[in-house]
């Protein structure tokens, strides 16, 4: 059997697997791939898009890897999460400029220091009912702000065993041969063969 990879250490993967097949070999490669990253990284991180697409279009935060119908591992979409954030709005920026200013939010040069602004940002408080921002220290209404709501992809994926067994679970059934239909397309994942583990 070859074990024929291309430069970037991916092979022939259908294109057709579903998600949970590919986090299945995913999977498979985090757990045997060692000190190969070269080989088996792309591997491990072919879920990836697929998750992120699948998490836009479908709204699928996360895809459940079994091995033999028992759970192994989890991959799990990283969300933004809800900020409040400056708004880029000229108009806005300059309003928050004038009241930032008389409360000692500027420099000489008329900026708004970095660490005022990171204070300002921690303690605002977005009411929804209005849309208006508050400092919760006070109580005072921030002019310039804007809220920006979380639950987007970052972009990123986090695989996580399943805590007890997860690693041995898929260990044993790829042992056993149960993935080979679905390593075809991958031959460095592919197990040994009786053969090759005896010599």
């Amino acid at each position: 059997m070859s074990h024929d990879v291309t430069d970037d250490g991916t092979s022939d993967q259908p294109a057709e697997l579903e998600l949970d097949e590919r986090g299945l070999i995913g999977a498979l490669a985090r757990l045997v791939s060692g000190e190969q990253k070269k080989v088996f990284g792309p591997l491990m991180d072919d879920p990836v898009d697929a998750m992120v697409e699948a998490f836009e279009t479908k709204n699928l935060p996360s895809v459940v890897v079994k091995a033999g119908g028992e759970i192994v591992g989890t991959y799990t979409v990283n969300k933004t999460k809800p900020k409040i954030v400056f708004d880029p709005d000229p108009a806005k920026e300059a309003e928050l400029d004038a009241w930032a200013e008389k409360r000692e939010g500027t420099e000489i040069v008329i900026r708004r220091r970095e660490a005022w602004n990171a204070a300002l940002l921690k303690y605002a408080e977005w009411d929804e009912e209005t849309g208006r921002f508050f400092d919760t220290r006070n109580g005072e209404e921030i002019p310039g702000l804007k809220y920006e709501p979380g639950g987007k992809a970052t972009g990123t994926v986090t695989f996580t065993w399943e805590k007890k067994h997860g690693q041995n679970r898929l260990l044993r059934a790829w042992r056993r041969g149960e993935y080979d239909h679905l390593l075809r397309g991958t031959p460095q994942l592919m197990p040994p063969s009786t053969e090759e583990s005896h010599n």
